[in-house]
């Protein structure tokens, strides 16, 4: 069994190394648009430099061309908008590190719930964070005892 199951894992991972391709051009960029994207940007930053009394709501008011780069906002990543773990890792992946490492480790099962009250007093009881935690803690510990039981039983 165990010889079928590390058969099938080299399989897997051989056909998808294979599909990994490397396009140069990624890597070439033309320097004049990239330029003239900068343009406006120093444009503002040389405004801003001569008149450094000037806020946000000034340049909004007073030059209403720029107000696309002021609120340009792009979301977070995955919705993360708030990164207060220790170590400035997300709620829940710190959580989730925690308890996958403890879960399969048997003897540190209870870095999970750890890791959660670590984000509960770190975040000042705020309840969204320790709920992300909670969520990353009930997965990794999921996730940790299911790779626990493939190995114990190869």
């Amino acid at each position: 069994m165990k010889k079928i199951f590390i058969l099938v894992l080299f399989f897997v991972f051989t056909n998808k190394i294979s599909a990994i391709t490397i396009n140069a051009e990624l890597f070439e960029y033309d320097e004049e648009k990239v330029e003239a994207a900068f343009a406006d940007l120093d444009e503002l930053e040389n405004l801003l430099e001569t008149n450094p009394e000037w806020t946000i709501a000034d340049v909004a008011f007073r030059l209403p061309q720029y107000n696309y780069m002021l609120e340009n906002v792009n979301p977070a990543p995955l919705g993360f908008t708030n990164i207060s773990a220790p170590g400035n890792i997300p709620s829940f992946w710190w959580a989730f590190s925690f308890s996958i490492v403890g879960s399969y480790f048997i003897y540190s099962a209870v870095a999970g719930p750890i890791a959660v009250t670590i984000v509960y007093f770190n975040t000042d009881k705020d309840k969204a964070e320790t709920k992300k935690a909670i969520y990353g803690c009930l997965t990794g510990t999921v996730l940790g005892l299911g790779i626990r039981y493939l190995v114990s039983n190869l």
